[in-house]
């Protein structure tokens, strides 16, 4: 067998034991569930695509100077000249440092580790092909996958000749400077011949998008079989080139790749960190107070958990707060109908906040599960440890939801003439909002902390963890499992919420107790399961087995 042979023998053993890993997998009760849930999502939403597919906007081919094809053709055409203008000039290609130390110290030329390269992206572009054809031109043509999977495939290559090209430049004196400069001058010269020309056909626009046009017919819907395979051909030819270019081009391939990987490492290393809550936005933000020398150990953990969650988790709310000003800072200027709109966001924020503080502010067991061993060695009970770890995210979650009840109350009542929602804002229902803001975000702090404590396998993840739809129905089952669950913790609230609000208005109509008869016997609900929750939580730390639970886990 020769090298190529050899090299594609191994990509596609390698992407064949990948996939049969992950079947394996599903051995585990946890995938399987997560996995048959991810397929029936996929599976409505493939439904509902070509449903409703009749009732939306497509673009259809209609001869060789359709609209269709010149958009397309366009948008391609941007996309094949901005690659010129990425700011890395790093020739080679990201691989493994398992594939880096087999290939680079074996006897095999360039043009055959791109081969190798080349053949270890099939699946995922495959992969993007199927996705693209389903929910992107929602059709089921065979012809169709076959164009949007060559499409992907050459530019993937097309992507990797860029790449050594752009090192090649660098060693001749061409900048990053003067590559964007040149990109900009050819994209604005062809935007303005477009525009100045007014049309399409004209002899530099069909120059122009000579190429794209080809890739532009192999993957639209609803191309005639002769022209899609013609063009399938083009593309092909197409990526042939481009694999020989990059094959030829004189630049440090190796070097190249190194630095490449080692980029992709750093990347995969901060997306873990981010959804692990571990990625630390604001690295210098100073603690919120001092910490004595002598006190309790519960304070310990809130200083230490609060210092977490103020510089990991508010990056987002920063953010939000932010478009919030904005629109607060627009509203000066718009008119009455875009003033409703303001509201309606304004009070959905509201709405979602804690929902998504939840997520945001893991700064408890979540983030402390895998070190539960030297939490144990603390002389507190695990209630008292327990308690420590959810009050700093309960503290800065119940903050932020109080921030934005006050911003949009205040918006709405000086903004009155100018949306329908003012009548939300009035001082009584503000109240009662803010009553039970606090509850509610303990109820979620509480169902977050016990899924972690109660089903670790569900929210710790391994690096070898399954992708896919076993991660898409994993997120849906937690999902509909925190839905259920705090649906359940509130109709006791609800039960006697109805009598309470009946009593008030029955006996106290108009009387300044009129809130706390209806509010305060729900909410003593609410915080009478929390209390009862973080009891049962304590109970369950103190005979957590990590030794047995973790390294199942992990493992």
């Amino acid at each position: 067998m020769n090298v190529t042979g050899a090299l594609a023998y191994v990509a596609f053993t390698s992407t064949k034991n990948r996939i049969l890993m992950g079947i394996r997998k599903l051995r585990n009760g946890r995938y399987l569930i997560s996995a048959l849930f991810g397929l029936a999502y996929m599976f409505m939403m493939f439904s509902r695509n070509f449903t409703h597919a009749g009732r939306r906007v497509q673009f259809v081919y209609a001869g060789a100077d359709s609209i269709a094809v010149d958009v397309m053709a366009g948008v391609i055409f941007l996309l094949l000249v901005l690659v010129w203008a990425w700011p890395s000039d790093d020739a080679g290609i990201a691989m493994s440092e398992a594939e880096m130390q087999i290939l680079f110290s074996a006897p095999v030329s360039r043009r055959d580790i791109l081969l190798y390269r080349f053949f270890r992206s099939q699946l995922g572009l495959l992969i993007s092909a199927v996705m693209t054809s389903i929910f992107g031109f929602r059709t089921r043509s065979f012809t169709g996958l076959a164009g949007l999977w060559l499409f992907f495939a050459s530019l993937s290559m097309y992507f990797t000749m860029a790449g050594q090209l752009r090192a090649r430049l660098r060693k001749i004196g061409v900048t990053f400077i003067v590559r964007i400069i040149a990109v900009a001058a050819i994209i604005g010269g062809a935007c303005w011949w477009a525009a100045h020309v007014g049309t399409f056909q004209t002899p530099l626009i069909h120059a122009l998008l000579f190429v794209p046009r080809f890739f532009a017919l192999a993957t639209l819907p609803n191309v005639p079989l002769a022209a899609r395979l013609g063009s399938m051909a083009f593309v092909i030819a197409f990526a042939v080139i481009c694999f020989w270019i990059a094959a030829t081009v004189k630049v440090d391939f190796e070097e190249g790749s190194l630095v490449l990987s080692q980029k992709k490492a750093n990347t995969v290393t901060r997306q873990r960190n981010q959804q692990s809550g571990q990625w630390i936005a604001f690295k210098r933000l100073p603690p919120p107070f001092r910490l004595g020398d002598t006190g309790v150990p519960d304070i310990a953990i809130i200083w230490k958990n609060l210092i977490a969650s103020l510089r990991i988790g508010m990056m987002p709310i920063v953010i939000m707060v932010a478009a919030m000003l904005f629109l607060i800072g627009q509203s000066f200027f718009m008119l009455k109908t875009a003033g409703d709109a303001i509201g309606a966001l304004m009070l959905l924020m509201c709405a979602i906040i804690p929902l998504l503080s939840a997520n945001l502010f893991a700064q408890d067991l979540r983030l402390d599960i895998t070190r539960i061993e030297y939490l144990k060695t603390f002389p507190m009970s695990g209630e008292r440890i327990v308690a420590a770890e959810m009050a700093a995210p309960l503290i800065v979650m119940s903050l932020v939801e109080l921030l934005f009840l006050t911003v949009t109350s205040i918006y709405l009542n000086t903004h009155g003439d100018m949306t329908k929602f003012a009548r939300f804002a009035t001082p009584q229902n503000m109240l009662c909002v803010f009553i039970f803001t606090v509850p509610i975000c303990a109820v979620l702090t509480v169902m977050r902390n016990a899924a972690v404590l109660l089903f670790p396998a569900w929210i710790l993840r391994s690096k070898e963890e399954p992708r896919g739809f076993v991660v898409t129905g994993q997120r849906l089952v937690v999902m509909l499992g925190n839905l259920i669950v705090l649906s359940i913790v509130l109709i006791p609230a609800g039960i006697v919420f109805a009598p309470a609000l009946f009593i008030a208005y029955r006996f106290f109509s108009g009387s300044p107790a009129f809130l706390a008869i209806a509010s305060l016997p729900p909410v003593a609900i609410i915080l009478t399961e929390v209390w009862f929750g973080v009891r049962m939580l304590g109970k369950y730390f103190d005979e957590f087995d990590a030794s047995n639970e973790l390294d199942r886990v992990m493992t």
